[in-house]
């Protein structure tokens, strides 16, 4: 049998622990100053908005979430006038309930815990696509003749104002769900769909001006312009690899 002395690395363990030992204090000098500078960039993220909220849980975040969405819509629900009576039909409330289900399946994917699987992006493109499709399909419904027969045809003087109003109202939508989010992929692009689903339910809820013109022009518009401008600005401020 080989013994120990005659192995080719005799000795070199002990060289080793010797180098260590000469090492050691330097190694955790540098381990004790890398940890501090972590610690510190920590601390200073938490200080922050966005920060304090994506450090938050997934279940808090969710809260935060609905609860500002659910705050806008009912003070604005009652403090500004809705269409009217005659407008009010199964159309209009399908349109309303279609908005505020994708914008509530929009959240969810933006708060998506990261420790899950990512999702798809064919799911978040989807997801854009459809938004888009449900405020183009709901400019298309009918409205009723009373309601259209009680206004003048300026449908698309007001699309402008309609639309400025719409952008507006998306904005601080889109600005929540980049704060709450992580880091998850296309989570911009989402945002930005349910900026657009926002200010369209806004508009759907309180806007009398009837025609499909005025709300492709002033309503539908809002989406696609928050996902295009979007996606333009990410494709110009992209960092070349």
């Amino acid at each position: 049998m080989t013994s120990g002395s005659n192995r080719p690395d005799d000795g070199l363990g002990d060289r080793l622990r010797e180098l260590d030992a000469a090492e050691g204090p330097q190694s955790a000098e540098q381990i004790e100053r890398m940890f501090a500078d972590v610690k510190s960039e920590c601390d200073k993220s938490d200080r922050t908005m966005t920060g304090f909220l994506r450090s938050r849980s997934t279940k808090v975040r969710r809260l935060i979430v609905l609860s500002v969405f659910s705050v806008l819509a009912i003070a604005g629900w009652f403090l500004f006038p809705l269409v009217g009576a005659q407008a009010r039909t199964v159309p209009w409330t399908t349109s309303l309930i279609s908005f505020s289900v994708l914008l509530v399946l929009a959240m969810f994917m933006v708060t998506r815990p990261v420790h899950l699987p990512a999702l798809p992006k064919w799911q978040s493109v989807c997801l854009v696509c459809v938004a888009i499709g449900a405020t183009v399909l709901a400019a298309f419904w009918p409205h009723p003749a009373a309601q259209a027969a009680t206004h003048d045809h300026s449908g698309g003087v007001m699309a402008g104002a309609c639309m400025g109003v719409g952008l507006l109202l998306g904005v601080p939508v889109y600005g929540l769900l980049r704060l709450v989010d992580r880091g998850n992929a296309l989570g911009s692009l989402v945002a930005a769909s349910a900026a657009g689903l926002a200010g369209n339910f806004v508009l759907k809820a309180h806007c009398s001006v009837p025609g499909t013109s005025h709300e492709l022009l002033g309503h539908a518009s809002v989406a696609l312009v928050f996902v295009v401008g979007l996606g333009v600005v990410h494709r110009v401020t992209k960092k070349p690899t």
